[in-house]
């Protein structure tokens, strides 16, 4: 099953620094609703569910390595725009670093594709709201593309869920 976009990602090209939109997309790096956090969450239910439903099991890896590459383009972004990509959200009690307490750790399948659809949709939803607030028109192409991949998975969680019932 295809798990991205056949769309390239942008090339990041960043005309000038600016530390205040690195740390809004900091969020979406490592925050609650970001890449990190997906990352861990689909390999977690990958590997909890390779015995039980291994062509889900593999759809979540897949996934997850697509998550993983939004994680490097949002990395290099945020050091292009003048800031260290270390793993924390700016944004939420002052400087908190990812923590794995971000992981939803639901081990029934129905119940894990109904909280990945609500994550994806966090997820859109708050590239949408970067997307509306960037000037850069650059950063703003990254981020559609980023989210078009979002969309993706939120259709294929749909599709998944839809086979189950």
């Amino acid at each position: 099953m295809k798990c991205k976009v056949d769309i390239p990602y942008p090339k990041i090209m960043i005309k000038k620094k600016n530390p205040q939109m690195a740390r809004m997309i900091m969020h979406s790096y490592a925050g609650d609703v970001s890449e990190d956090t997906a990352i861990h969450q689909y390999m977690f239910q990958s590997i909890v569910l390779q015995k039980e439903t291994k062509e889900v099991a593999e759809i979540l890896e897949q996934i997850a390595i697509v998550e993983m590459r939004h994680l490097q383009i949002l990395g290099e972004l945020i050091r292009e725009l003048g800031v260290y990509p270390i793993y924390l959200d700016p944004i939420v009690d002052q400087h908190e670093f990812w923590s794995a307490k971000y992981v939803n750790y639901e081990v029934n399948l129905k119940e894990m594709l109904i909280l990945n659809m609500e994550a994806e949709q966090k997820a859109i939803l708050q590239y949408n709201s970067l997307i509306h607030v960037i000037e850069e028109e650059d950063v703003k192409t990254i981020l559609k593309r980023i989210v078009l991949d979002e969309r993706l998975h939120l259709e294929i969680f749909e599709k998944l869920l839809q086979s189950l019932t």
